[in-house]
């Protein structure tokens, strides 16, 4: 018994399995083709939030650096402030830098500036697109005097 008939040019379809009788796999042909385009998108819109959570990370390790330098006067601990802040980031450690570019009396400013490079989420990519780069630099005037 055929399931699908043709009435006036048109293929009735088969009542117990919802698809002309011809085309049994056309919806996975179709899947197979739109799976890797939905792929990419995905794993595009996981990048671009992790790479804002960098950005917000690599800031806020900028600023936590800046406040303990301003309170301290101290490059060590401003250094390890920042460390401790973006310990959240995947791969490798950040770079800090901490520097007192008008001295270190009350008043002057101290400047932490850390440096991250994110890596991507699909290995090897970084042979075709260049990593990000995330630099983030914060000044705080020190609250204490000579150090």
């Amino acid at each position: 018994m055929n399931a699908t008939k043709e009435i006036n040019g048109q293929t009735k379809m088969n009542k117990r399995h919802g698809h002309p009788r011809g085309a049994p796999g056309q919806a996975s042909v179709e899947f197979a083709l739109v799976l890797p385009l939905l792929l990419i998108i995905t794993i595009a819109v996981c990048q671009v939030a992790l790479a804002l959570n960098c950005y917000l990370v690599v800031t806020a390790a900028s600023r936590e650096g800046a406040r303990r330098g301003a309170e301290t006067n101290d490059a060590d601990a401003a250094r390890r402030a920042s460390r401790s802040a973006a310990s959240a980031l995947p791969g490798q450690k950040p770079q800090v830098d901490v520097s007192f570019p008008e001295g270190r009396s009350k008043g002057s400013p101290v400047r932490v500036t850390v440096t991250y490079r994110m890596s991507f989420l699909v290995p090897g990519l970084e042979h075709l697109i260049p990593k990000a780069r995330f630099s983030m630099s914060t000044s705080m005037a020190l609250e204490r005097g000579d150090y």
